[in-house]
């Protein structure tokens, strides 16, 4: 049984694995350049022939890039020179990047832009790109760059410089940022789609908080993804907003997916240990947040202390992830339930693979080799991006794990409060139902206790193989004339229980009168049996409980089916009613 099970679940799961995998081959696809505009104008990277003084020492002739200020302490100030080349441009403009630094930009000795200097002293300088319109006659005038450490470490080197057309370098900023923007847009949606759906998981029966923290691991992503790439600030220019979401945003990550992880029940041991972890995390991020807002220390000061307490939680989450999914595999489970862990797990280890790589290189970058980042294909977008499609993937393979188990509930159900050969309910579902409705309060209802006329004789003159065919057709007559009815069963042998709710029980003489249609019309094509009823009708006026309204409902009817039998010459009636047997599959 298990085998079918699996070869029906595997072609679906194949299929779910290859639509959640269009989306980052779609998002890969359009970040390439083949959707890029090409530039109206020539642009160029100013990295040659600048004159660099920094520390009371000047640098003639050098290369940009070789510019090394190591150890840079807050206040110190790089000015950096050059003339600029002749190229023809309209609406000619510079930009470059800077760190944590105020910045000041002068054309031949006169100031045209200044950045940084409006912030308090000690108080958050963001990372942020500028823009510097130049004069149209530019050729030949000296531009020079004066850059402030506003913080230590603020930089390690220069940045490139690009002259170009303005509205050319920032179409070009965004191209180069493109599968950044579109991952973080996606991964936003996607988290506020799911927050929405939360509440109803979680009050649902399904009772799945881990959904809520799904979303807010998609939300947070995003909108970190956004920031790092400087994509967030290219849209709302506010460099310093972008810059504390961006902090907000990771400080806040792990604590959210490890309150996830325990609540999806993705790992199997050491639920305490990540707990702590996870009070860490929140505490750790709260903190920096309102040391940050009291202008105590500011956020990106507990960088480091976060990267290290980082890197120790994830090698401790891959360990305990690895191990789980290794008991996983001893249990034997089945293979939905086993795939779902599978792509869960798979997705995590990759995000922090690319944590590994993110941390390396934020220190290998911004203090080994300082250059400008351009977004792209960097290691925390696609880990984020492997992260959430795997969370996606694990609800897929759950969704199609608790729709087969729904079935196999209703087939189950079925098979346990179904009379097999009627296919209405059977005595089980009938006790159950008036039990339920003892629990109602102030509800009108109605009973009709029936009684399938003949059926002991079609029994022994035609056999018992007729007598099912004529309790199986009975039972078909029956759900089409009470069919608008909550309760519809065979209590055992030749008798049956029908119960409808707000109604009295004259208002069951038109359902009744319909079964008698049904059965004259049946009589009228002239098989080997003829339907003959007696049936007794009580309500909920004429009795304490259901139970007595029934029994009120069975005596009228083994009052009718004597005069049936008086009528027909048969010297046995029924038994009275609480004297026959509990059930029995012929009368």
């Amino acid at each position: 049984m298990n085998t079918k099970s699996e070869s029906r679940i595997q072609p679906t799961g194949v299929l779910y694995i290859l639509a959640a995998l269009c989306i980052p081959v779609l998002l890969l696809l359009f970040s390439t350049n083949l959707f890029n505009t090409p530039a109206s104008f020539e642009q160029i990277n100013l990295n040659r022939n600048w004159n660099v003084s920094f520390r009371g020492r000047l640098m003639q002739n050098i290369l940009l890039n070789d510019f090394d200020a190591d150890g840079v302490i807050a206040g110190e100030q790089a000015n950096y020179e050059i003339v600029l080349p002749d190229l023809d441009l309209l609406a000619p403009c510079v930009t470059f990047k800077s760190r944590m630094s105020r910045v000041r930009v002068f054309e031949n000795g006169e100031q045209i832009y200044s950045f940084g200097y409006d912030i308090p002293e000690g108080a958050f300088v963001p990372k942020t790109y500028h823009y510097v319109p130049l004069h149209s006659g530019f050729a030949g005038d000296v531009l020079r760059i004066e850059v402030t450490a506003a913080e230590d470490n603020a930089f390690s080197g220069a940045y490139d410089v690009i002259l170009g057309n303005t509205e050319d370098l920032m179409r070009g900023f965004v191209q180069q940022r493109r599968l950044a923007l579109e991952v973080g847009v996606f991964m936003f949606f996607f988290g506020f789609c799911l927050a929405v759906l939360s509440p109803f998981l979680i009050l649902g029966a399904a009772k799945d908080r881990s959904v809520f923290f799904s979303a807010l691991i998609s939300l947070l992503l995003g909108v970190y993804i956004l920031c790092y790439n400087d994509a967030m600030l290219y849209y709302t220019h506010d460099a310093v907003l972008s810059h504390i979401l961006e902090y907000v945003s990771l400080y806040f990550e792990p604590g959210v997916i490890m309150c996830y992880i325990i609540t999806s029940g993705a790992a199997r041991r050491g639920k305490k240990t990540l707990c702590w972890m996870m009070i860490l995390d929140l505490v750790l991020a709260m903190t920096a947040v309102v040391l940050h807002l009291t202008g105590i220390l500011m956020i990106n000061h507990m960088l480091l202390l976060f990267h290290g307490l980082m890197v120790i939680e994830s090698i401790y989450l891959a360990v305990i992830l690895i191990k789980s999914d290794r008991e996983s595999v001893k249990e034997n489970q089945s293979r939905v339930g086993h795939s779902s862990e599978r792509v869960l797990l798979f997705g995590i280890l990759l995000f922090i693979l690319s944590i590994f790589l993110e941390v390396l290189m934020y220190y290998l970058f911004f203090y080994v080799i300082p250059t400008d980042r351009k977004g792209g294909l960097d290691a925390v977008t696609l880990g984020a991006l492997a992260l959430v499609m795997s969370i996606m993937l694990n609800y897929f393979f759950h969704s199609v794990d608790h729709l087969t188990e729904a079935r196999t509930r209703i087939k189950l159900h079925g098979m346990a409060f179904t009379d097999s050969l009627t296919g209405i309910d059977n005595r089980a579902s009938c006790d159950q139902f008036m039990m339920s409705l003892n629990m109602e309060q102030d509800v009108i209802y109605s009973v009709v206790s029936i009684d399938l006329d003949g059926l002991k004789i079609v029994n022994d003159k035609q056999g018992h193989s007729i007598g099912d065919m004529m309790i199986a057709g009975f039972g078909t007559l029956l759900r089409k004339a009470f069919a608008d009815c909550e309760m519809v069963g065979r209590m055992g042998g030749d008798e049956f229980l029908v119960i409808k709710k707000g109604s009295r029980k004259i208002e069951m003489e038109a359902d009744i009168h319909s079964l008698k249609l049904g059965a004259e019309e049946e009589n009228r094509r002239g098989g080997t049996f003829r339907y003959a009823f007696s049936y007794g009708v009580a309500d909920s006026s004429e009795g304490v409980d259901v139970q007595s309204v029934y029994m009120l409902a069975d005596e009228r009817m083994y009052r009718m089916k004597d005069e049936h039998h008086r009528k027909n010459g048969i010297k046995e009636a029924g038994a009275p009613a609480g004297s026959r047997p509990e059930g029995g599959a012929h009368g």
